[in-house]
């Protein structure tokens, strides 16, 4: 009887602690996907989350976002023809970053971050990883609809939590509303 409360206490702790481990790697690599990001701004990437945020302001006050949670950011990926129909004007998040990035100094910093990420144990199995495959493997201007859909079957309502997730939401919507004014 003692043997099987040790055997049973030993599980018991494994299974903690690798939820533990798990919880504690929850968002890593997104966490150091945006660090590269910000590490290029000289605010840190202040300004950055600032213009997430008032993106996401103004996605809600135009009705294509009800609020800030997941649930609304899926139901936007599922009707995302609503957010490039010319009710929202451009955010501006991609230009912003790419103007930062066209320092041949940010990019240096910015290319050994994302170095560093994807060398990571966890990168090939990550969210990341896998969006990555897919925006490169959907050629050069697939259309939003298929893109999203494909983007549901690896995201969460929860993920958007995360500002990397907010940031590939507006950056995605900025490209589609510049290719709809051209």
């Amino acid at each position: 009887m003692r043997k099987r409360i040790t055997v049973m206490s030993f599980v018991f702790i494994m299974v903690i602690s690798l939820r533990v481990k798990a919880q504690n790697n929850d968002y890593k690599l997104e966490n150091q996907f945006m660090d590269c990001v910000c590490s290029v701004f000289d605010d840190n990437g202040a300004e950055l989350k600032k213009r997430i945020k008032n993106a996401e302001k103004k996605l809600i006050k135009a009705e294509v976002l009800a609020n800030t949670s997941g649930k609304s950011y899926i139901a936007l990926f599922k009707n995302i023809r609503t957010a490039i129909d010319g009710r929202v004007a451009n955010f501006g998040i991609s230009d912003y970053v790419i103007q930062s990035l066209m320092s041949s100094e940010n990019a240096k910093k910015y290319n050994a971050c994302m170095g560093r990420m994807m060398q990571d144990a966890d990168y090939k199995d990550s969210k990341i990883n896998k969006f990555i495959i897919l925006s490169t493997t959907s050629g050069s201007n697939p259309k939003i609809t298929d893109l999203t859909s494909k983007m549901l079957e690896i995201f969460e309502a929860k993920d958007f939590n995360h500002d990397f997730y907010k940031y590939l939401t507006f950056s995605l919507i900025d490209k589609y509303n510049m290719a709809n004014k051209k």
